[in-house]
């Protein structure tokens, strides 16, 4: 299936789909446009949600790793499934699909790929599930069939490992050299693909790990250690029995940023051996350091930055991943990096990788990937402040005229017109906002540990106009022991009862049911879900995962609830369900949204695309799109 680009042809917002394989969007506009069909209104969603890149793709589920081909025409993926997809780089289009071995590739945990320097061959390291067993499996990409499949012969506390091991071909491509780290050291593994043979293992001491730590040079490999004081860059040649030797010394920079790799090193530092330079995350700051020189090349503090780093091999470009939805890219000047380009991944979190020669990026998380080009930045550097990676909550007025909307853990709600999408009303609750519930012409906001009703504005009113908490109307304090880690709150369109789902740092969960009126606490009991809605009659709660079961805690004299255990299929759920529209629209598990007639109305844009359906909310033909990455809630109207 092609990549759909979404195209904003007007104000207000109405879109068209076009079947996109070549980057001329200019082009592509002009051939499909006579033949698109409006089939959507954008009622609110700023526009940089919607894709500037110049590729994308999804699949069923996260993408668990990607790399470039040296000649920067391939692109290799992982997801959950039992096979590796070749995609060409400029559109995406999957050439390859590789399949392993019978017992090989079923169950795996963690993975790791590269293609050979010639790029005809495509290498994979993984772990399964099943006895933790670790291989390495080669490919021939002109014929798709398996070139080798290597076990090492003694596996020992390498099955052990931890975080995403670093491979590497030699500059010959007949060596395949791995780096694996576990609490207790790490190890290298060299095998030799060509013969399909395993060589040994080296296991130095005393060293912490980090991203791609382990490359080729001549005829050896090289990996770095970082000391207290000292990066040392180590040589080990590929016979049997040669061992690493000591190659280089080079100054760390130090201060908090060696503290921080003592006690959390796996995923903080990239090296990059062409120029020595060093990449470090550490709280919200980023530094790349020349070593050579002794030299700060960039320092960043101006958000909140998370260890998921790229260097171009030659330097000349570095992007880093933020907590939040933005991926910063920089490019080198004479005196230092300056900030190229903010992407708006889509994903919070995301992965960032340069190709080769540093004319492209690509951005991975959850199920979608996406491409720009880097040698002419089109767009400028963001300054907008990258948003929390929380997800929002929302609730339609009875009427279906407005809707109102809120970021969990924000301290504001927005009552949003959806004829003309401009804000109504806007409430400073001055507390944590959980949940909210909107009934008859008055609002219900849980918070930190109270619930406030506020009026609605009804008939003529001033637009953006905005109360605070002194405006409202009732305030219920909840009785109790105060709750640890609120993660949602639901509210009965009855006003009473409500509902706390509550977590702790195990995973686990409960759910808290009070009084509406009175604020006591009627019920306090363990679930394993971490969502939850009341009923359109308001007596049962409905609790929910992010999978595809839901079940029910039923009212049952005075909510001594019992359990039940209701399986509801995610793609068809029962009326009534907040995901789930009574007109008969739906979202396939390939991102097409349907009208009651099955057809085809647009795919949603990576950006837009969540896999827990219980962050959609449904009106009649409008759709609500809560989930984090998103810097607002995008808000369509769909055709009848």
């Amino acid at each position: 299936m092609g990549y759909f680009e979404v195209i904003n042809t007007s104000a207000p917002h109405i879109y068209h789909s076009a079947l996109a394989f070549a980057p001329q969007k200019s082009i592509v506009r002009k051939f499909y446009e006579p033949y698109a069909h409006p089939f959507m209104r954008v009622v609110r969603g700023l526009p940089m949600s919607w894709d500037t890149n110049t590729a994308a793709t999804t699949r069923p589920s996260d993408i668990e790793g990607a790399v470039w081909s040296l000649c920067d025409r391939f692109i290799a993926i992982t997801w959950e499934s039992e096979t590796i997809e070749v995609l060409d780089s400029v559109t995406f289009q999957r050439l390859q699909t590789l399949e392993f071995p019978r017992g090989q590739g079923q169950r795996t945990l963690i993975r790791a790929l590269v293609f050979s320097p010639d790029s005809r061959v495509l290498t994979c390291f993984h772990k399964g599930f099943s006895k933790q067993k670790l291989s390495i499996v080669s490919w021939d990409l002109q014929t798709g069939g398996v070139a080798s499949v290597i076990n090492p012969r003694s596996q020992g506390s390498i099955k052990d490992m931890e975080g995403t091991p670093s491979i590497t071909y030699s500059a010959n491509g007949k060596m395949v050299a791995v780096r694996v780290w576990h609490l207790n050291g790490n190890h290298i593994l060299i095998f030799d693909v060509a013969s399909g043979v395993y060589i040994r293992t080296h296991s130095p001491t005393n060293v912490i790990a980090h991203t791609n730590g382990i490359w080729s040079h001549e005829e050896s490999f090289c990996f770095t250690t970082i000391g207290r004081t000292a990066i040392t860059i180590w040589e080990v040649g590929l016979a049997q029995y040669s061992m690493p030797t000591k190659v280089k010394t080079l100054p760390f920079p130090g201060g908090r940023f060696r503290s921080r790799l003592e006690a959390e090193p796996q995923e903080e530092v990239l090296f990059l051996p062409a120029s020595c330079r060093l990449a470090l995350v550490s709280e919200d700051k980023v530094v790349v350091w020349d070593t050579h020189n002794s030299k700060c090349l960039l320092y960043c503090a101006d958000t909140r930055f998370y260890p998921r780093m790229s260097f171009s091999s030659d330097g000349r470009f570095f992007a880093c991943s933020t907590t939040g939805i933005d991926v910063y890219l920089w490019k080198e000047s004479p005196t230092g990096y300056i900030l190229h380009q903010t992407l708006a991944s889509g994903t919070i979190r995301s992965r960032p990788l340069l190709s080769t020669n540093g004319e492209s990026i690509v951005v991975f998380g959850g199920s979608a990937i996406r491409l720009w080009h880097t040698k002419d930045s089109t767009t400028p550097p963001s300054t907008r402040t990258p948003q929390l990676a929380k997800n929002f909550v929302a609730d339609f007025s009875p009427d279906g005229m407005s809707v109102a909307v809120a970021r969990l853990g924000g301290g504001t709600v927005t009552i949003l017109n959806l004829k003309s999408g401009f804000p109504q009303l806007a409430i400073s609750a001055k507390m944590n906002i959980y949940g909210l519930r909107v009934i008859g012409d008055a609002i219900t906001v849980v918070g930190t540990g109270k619930v406030v009703t506020w009026d609605l504005p009804i008939g003529d009113h001033v637009p953006s106009a905005k109360v605070t908490l002194k405006d409202s109307i009732r305030t219920i304090n909840l009785s109790g022991p105060s709750p640890r880690k609120v993660v949602s709150a639901a509210i009965s369109p009855l006003s009473c009862p409500i509902a706390l789902v509550v977590g702790d740092e195990f995973g686990a969960y409960d759910v808290h049911i009070y009084n509406g009126s009175t604020g006591e606490q009627l019920i306090d009991t363990t679930i394993f879900w971490n969502n939850a809605w009341f009923t359109p009659g308001g007596r049962d709660l409905w609790v929910a995962d992010d999978g595809d079961d839901r079940v029910t805690l039923r009212e049952s004299d005075g909510w001594e609830c019992d359990v039940v255990g209701e399986r509801v299929d995610i793609e068809d759920p029962p009326e009534g369900y907040p995901w789930a529209s009574s007109h008969g629209y739906r979202v396939t598990k390939d991102w097409w949204i349907l009208n009651p007639d099955r057809k085809r109305l647009l795919v949603l844009p990576p950006s837009w695309q969540s896999h827990t359906a219980a962050l959609r909310v449904w009106k009649g033909r409008f759709l609500v799109l809560l989930h984090g990455g998103l810097p607002e809630p995008v808000i369509l109207e769909l055709e009848p």
